[in-house]
């Protein structure tokens, strides 16, 4: 019996793996995000502002962060500062 924490786990691992882009600049990001359907794997800094812009820009908002840490880039995606995480990024639909 699987419980209902590890079904939503489960099936965020099937549909990041397959329906996700590795991100390196924020115009790729603000472009997938608007034209494709699925998720944006960017660097993040952590910051709120870097947040709230990603959200004005592209209607996205942070999925979840994988528990494993792989480096795409030194750097945020958004502001150019030394990144802190790797962050799932996608809408709701």
């Amino acid at each position: 019996h699987l419980s209902q924490e590890g079904y939503s786990y489960n099936l965020l691992q099937s549909q990041t793996r397959y329906n996700s882009s590795n991100v390196k600049t924020y115009e790729e990001l603000t472009d997938i995000a608007n034209n494709k359907p699925g998720f944006a794997l960017v660097n993040w800094c952590g910051n709120v502002e870097c947040e709230n812009k990603i959200k004005e820009d592209t209607t996205a908002t942070a999925r979840c962060m994988p528990f494993d840490q792989e480096e795409l880039a030194d750097t945020c995606v958004c502001c150019g500062k030394k990144a802190k995480s790797m962050v799932y990024w996608g809408k709701a639909y």
